[in-house]
């Protein structure tokens, strides 16, 4: 690690006002990182003898391609390689390219060529995103109805809506909420029959139904709002109706790159290991802005990563021990950070990575279903000690495969076995501060599972000012479909907020243990623990002991089971249950209706030594 670098290091110098011809020291540095790396690739090339340090001094570093690191960048066991903002400068890496050569269109709005043969996704105006232009210009329409047979592809708007007789939607397209408030979609808009509202999609989304949320954008007739731009790749133009003016003295960026930093090594030719990045500002990617995949041992410290289109950090495949700590992590289009790994039967290769101790926040700015962390098909990691907020759905998720999914795709998969196919197991989330997320979805949690591996931990982490007011279901815990062998513990979750079916922890899943976490039950929640299991899945022998229960009005049971079965808990005891203004209850489907029956029921198996105090 860099932090294990002594003054023997050997060093090269990078600096805005250096020379690619000069030999990259303190005095006389290189102008490009590019440059740097070559210089380092011939240290490693004769044999590391050393740590080698990469010191970047202060500037902004235009790309027009990714720094890209393979197995010819490595160190080795014994020797990091690091690249390194200078003490105190700051360095800024941009995977974009000013645009300059702008050209009054009309109304206020410039005009500018693609640079070279570049595809932009994304146009920033003095670092901050330009959004593009949309109708409405906030939040969303309600579509009428899909049309009959044609409910993936078209819909009925309704009227009043949109004004389409003059658009020209070359380059329109249309963000959808479909179906259920889940996943959104972002896909190319077809055609507008504006004498019969209807608008055809060019690709298929899930299936739509009436009220489904949606709004059109990328549409040069709608850009009348500063800050607004539209991005025509079919006649290779950018137009803005910038913030201010005049727009020559803004700095004007078109993301032009994929990654800002990309490690890709490989099993066959050589894995990338002990290479660091530290202190950089890695901004505007037309993909991820981080992308390491055949890597082990390698980090990301104390970096800005801001503005990806997709990830800010994306970490996929073969991926062991990437430490990504004490970063800030904004803005990005979709995740914060994203860790998968294999399908199941594939090799488990993708382990042991630690996210720790950053700030993440505002992602999903480009995608919906946007999360702070997500985990998928990789286990033994720690999240820890990171300050999550401002989500349109999750702070944090473990993915996988639910049984009834994963029998269909791989042969001889039983129920007994099928935790061996599943990569997303022992992971740890614990001490993150987490709040303001699951904003703008339905059926969510701020931290979620669904179909993952089992033996993970959700331990002291704090859940606060969770959900939105548009709809139900939303949770501070949720342990969705297949979610097995879970351990929460030491959590305090409050405030959260729904429409109704809201509490603070909803548990599916076999053998999930709730232990001494302290759940604030607002007066809107159904319940402290709700569960639920569907067809064809099980969710029996929960554990819910040592727990606080608090209710701050008179509604809200202490356990809501949609269905009930004897084996449903296998304990519930030693937990301290108040509520000031009501009755302590029990709700759905449970043979009991108050606390003192559920201690009845099943020759006293529950909460015995439970005690009703403030």
């Amino acid at each position: 690690m860099s932090s294990e670098i002594s003054d023997n290091s050997v060093k090269f110098y990078v600096s805005p006002n250096g020379k690619d011809s000069n030999p990259g020291t303190d005095s006389m540095p290189f102008a490009t990182i590019q440059k740097a790396r070559e210089a380092v690739r011939k240290e490693i090339s004769e044999g590391l003898t050393s740590h080698v340090l990469v010191i970047i001094r202060g500037g902004d570093y235009y790309l027009d391609k990714p720094l890209m690191f393979n197995q010819q960048d490595s160190g080795d066991e014994e020797h990091s390689v690091t690249y390194k903002a200078e003490s105190g400068q700051q360095v800024r890496i941009i995977g974009g390219t000013v645009l300059k050569d702008w050209k009054p269109y009309k109304d206020g709005i410039w005009e500018c060529d693609f640079p070279h043969e570049s595809k932009p996704e994304q146009v920033f105006e003095n670092n901050r995103r330009m959004n593009l232009a949309r109708k409405p210009d906030g939040g969303y329409f309600n579509l009428e109805k899909p049309v009959e047979d044609k409910d993936r592809t078209e819909f009925i708007y309704r009227e009043g809506d949109l004004k389409p007789h003059e658009w020209d939607i070359s380059d329109a397209r249309v963000f959808i909420w479909p179906n259920h408030d889940w996943f959104s979609a972002n896909v190319p808009l077809a055609n507008i029959d504006g004498r019969n509202r209807v608008i055809t999609l060019a690709e298929q989304v899930n299936t739509m139904k009436p009220g489904n949320r949606f709004y059109v954008q990328n549409v040069l007739s709608l850009l009348d709002k500063p800050g607004e731009c539209q991005i025509s790749w079919s006649k290779k133009k950018i137009y803005i109706l910038p913030n201010k003016n005049p727009v020559s003295q803004q700095n004007i960026v078109a993301s032009t790159v994929p990654n800002v930093i990309s490690i890709q090594g490989n099993a066959e030719h050589g894995l990338v290991r002990n290479l660091h990045f530290e202190g950089l500002d890695l901004c505007i990617s037309n993909d991820h802005v981080v992308n390491i995949t055949g890597a082990e041992n390698c980090s990301i410290r104390f970096c800005k990563v801001e503005n990806g289109y997709n990830h800010g950090m994306s970490i996929t495949g073969h991926a062991q021990n990437i430490n990504v700590y004490g970063n800030l992590i904004r803005f990005n289009g979709y995740h914060g950070v994203s860790i998968n790994g294999l399908r199941p039967g594939q090799p488990d290769v993708n382990k042991y990575n630690v996210v720790e101790n950053n700030h993440i926040h505002h992602c999903g700015r480009l995608v919906g279903h946007g999360y702070g962390v997500n985990i998928s098909q990789s286990g033994h990691n720690k999240i820890i000690h990171n300050h999550i907020h401002h989500m349109p759905r999750y702070a944090t998720t473990i993915k996988g495969v639910r049984y009834q999914v994963l029998r269909k795709q791989i042969e001889g998969i039983t129920w007994e076995n099928r935790h061996d196919f599943l990569h997303s197991r022992h992971n740890l989330i614990a001490y993150n501060n987490i709040h303001h997320v699951n904003e703008d979805s339905q059926d969510t949690g701020a931290m979620e599972s669904w179909g993952p591996g089992r033996d993970n931990v959700y331990d002291h982490n704090l859940i606060q000012n969770v959900g939105n007011d548009m709809f139900n279901l939303q949770m501070g815990i949720y342990l969705d479909d297949a979610t097995d062998y879970f351990t929460v513990t030491n959590n305090i979750i409050y405030g959260v907020v729904g429409t109704n079916r809201t509490q603070p922890i909803y548990a599916k899943g076999i053998g999930n243990k709730i232990i001494n976490n302290i759940l604030i039950i607002s007066p809107e929640n159904d319940a402290a623990i709700s569960s639920l299991y569907m067809a064809e899945e099980r969710a029996d022998k929960h554990v819910y002991t040592h727990n606080i229960y608090y209710f701050e009005g008179s509604g809200g049971a202490i356990y809501d089971f949609y269905n009930w079965s004897d084996d449903r808990v296998a304990a519930s005891d030693y937990n301290i249950l108040w509520k000031p203004r009501g009755e302590l209850t029990m709700a759905g489907k449970c043979p009991a209706k108050t606390f003192e029956e559920w201690k009845k029921i099943l020759g006293g198996k529950y909460d015995q030594n439970s005690i009703v105090a403030d």
